[in-house]
């Protein structure tokens, strides 16, 4: 599943912003293969301590629903 990642800092608030990519054409299978994995598990255990959602009733990066990430709008790109 080829995928560009991005993550940004803002000093100010100590707010970490990702923005994720996504490039295949079978999202929900690949997602799903994603959440399986072992290693993928391991990492959201580990980083969840780290963030905050912004999804009321949220738990966890594996843990759901509701699902820890919230789908927001691409406003502008330049490639």
């Amino acid at each position: 599943m080829p995928c560009e990642d991005s993550i940004f800092h803002d000093p100010e608030t100590g707010i970490l912003f990702a923005s994720f990519k996504y490039v295949g054409y079978n999202w929900d299978g690949d997602m799903e293969r994603m959440r399986e994995n072992t290693k993928v598990q391991e990492w959201w255990r580990m980083t969840d301590g780290f963030q905050e959602s912004f999804v009321p009733g949220a738990k966890g990066s594996y843990d759901s629903p509701p699902d820890w990430w919230r789908g927001v709008e691409e406003v502008f790109y330049c490639p």
